[in-house]
């Protein structure tokens, strides 16, 4: 990538990433903010992913839990102007969304109360999903929680996404599970 090619694109990124707080914000209560954010982080004009899956595990209570997925092919182009300003019509669509659905309904136990190494327990998490070339990571969370996240990598990945993309996952731990 060009180096000026890539100045856009970090700035891009940047500017997506420094408005969310306040977009979090604007839906303060709303129980879906996590796809939301979830939604705007795979964005072309952000970090280009085709799919994601989140997860919240629970050491304490020895559980892993889906909260949020987004499948950017299942998302209606053009159906929206803002889904921010629009909550209501895209938390109708992601209720009914196939890969959000699949994500969260996906419950286990705790990845450390686990024997089996935990790349293999995601390697089937993310083939479970249908998510192919899986990368994923996790962040650390309010209350001892972590966040898992899983995506689909793909021939857009450079540089930037591994050096931002935790920054904008990180956001995530700041939106209500319900």
């Amino acid at each position: 990538m060009e180096r000026e090619d890539l100045k856009g694109r970090q700035a891009s990124i940047l500017r997506s990433l420094s408005v969310m707080p306040k977009k979090i914000l604007s839906l303060h209560g709303q129980e879906n903010i996590t796809e939301f954010v979830l939604h705007d982080i795979c964005q072309e004009n952000c970090f280009n992913i085709n799919k994601a899956a989140y997860f919240v595990n629970n050491p304490d209570f020895k559980c892993l839990k889906g909260v949020a997925g987004i499948a950017i092919q299942e998302v209606p182009q053009g159906l929206w102007s803002d889904i921010w300003r629009q909550n209501e019509k895209f938390s109708t669509y992601m209720r009914n969304a196939p890969f959000n659905r699949k994500v969260r309904n996906f419950s286990q136990c705790s990845l450390c109360s686990i024997d089996t190494p935990n790349d293999e327990i995601i390697e089937g998490v993310a083939r479970n999903l249908g998510i192919d070339q899986p990368a994923h990571f996790s962040v650390d969370m309010k209350h001892g929680n972590h966040g898992l996240f899983i995506y689909e990598k793909n021939e857009h990945d450079d540089e930037l996404r591994e050096k931002h993309l935790i920054d904008g996952v990180s956001l995530l731990g700041f939106c209500p599970i319900f």
